[in-house]
């Protein structure tokens, strides 16, 4: 996002100022529309070879009617609803802090969050919670995108199990438990031959896309895998790949990797390796 006001240029400072200005003719002109606005100020704007006007007309829908006109605040505003609304792969380093972020744009870039005054090292309330509510609606969008990818796993782990019970010439059906309590300690509950009648089978299932492929396990998953005993299994699905490859795990497979409590703390999550 360099922030070079020329026409040429690809940075949205000048649609961000153009937008500004043709909020100010609106003030004047209330009766046009912003196509008409945009050709008022291209005629009387002296500098308006310095505004992309058009780029400003498509902007509009984004940027909040009430921002107020100032610079910088507005500059604020329009950045903000341009990061959020596009969400830049490269925006997901914000939730580890200002100065990974900083590291991932370009000088032009970083030029344009100085002229919002976005940069200072001692920076007031108001740039303080900027960066927060940014950074906060990152993490939000992260948050759904790691819940779509965990329902994704749990219906592949569901679809499965529907398959393999019908091969096994079991009449019961799986039950995806984790949609209705969050609580149960496992995803879905299947079953395994038992006789005379088919034994629960309880599968915890987990989606992992990281390199290498590993997956997290919290202290009460564990617990109820402990409770659980031989019944009690993990699906490890790897979204990396399509189609998805899922690899089972027994608490005989997971026991060496969970750790043991300290004489100060008690662990509450833990990362485990798949491939180990």
């Amino acid at each position: 996002m360099p922030p070079s006001a020329t026409a040429n240029s690809n940075s949205p400072l000048p649609a961000f100022e153009g937008l500004r200005v043709l909020r100010l003719y609106a003030q004047k002109h209330q009766k046009l529309v912003l196509q008409e606005l945009a050709q008022v100020v291209a005629k009387l704007e002296p500098d308006a070879y310095s505004l992309d006007l058009e780029a400003a007309v498509k902007l509009s829908t984004l940027i909040d009617p009430s921002l107020p006109t100032d610079g910088v605040p507005f500059y604020r505003g329009c950045m903000s609803a341009v990061l959020v609304q596009h969400q830049p792969e490269w925006l997901r380093v914000l939730t580890r802090g200002r100065s990974h972020f900083l590291r991932r744009l370009s000088r032009d870039e970083i030029s344009l969050f100085r002229q919002a005054d976005l940069l200072d090292d001692e920076p007031d309330d108001v740039v303080v919670e900027w960066w927060d509510y940014v950074t906060g609606l990152v993490r939000l969008e992260g948050d759904k995108e790691k819940q779509e990818r965990s329902r994704r796993a749990e219906r592949l782990t569901l679809d499965g199990e529907k398959k393999r019970l019908k091969e096994l010439g079991i009449s019961l059906k799986p039950q995806w438990k984790g949609l209705d309590d969050h609580w149960a300690g496992f995803d879905i509950l299947s079953y395994d031959p038992g006789m005379p009648d088919p034994v629960s089978k309880l599968i915890e299932v987990k989606s992992s896309i990281a390199s290498p492929l590993r997956f997290i396990l919290t202290r009460y998953e564990w617990e109820k895998a402990e409770e659980a005993g031989a019944a009690y299994c993990l699906h490890i699905w790897n979204l990396t790949k399509e189609p998805p490859i899922l690899y089972v795990k027994s608490i005989a497979d997971i026991q060496p990797h969970v750790p043991a409590d300290g004489v100060k703390g008690k662990w509450k999550t833990v990362e485990i390796p798949v491939g180990v």
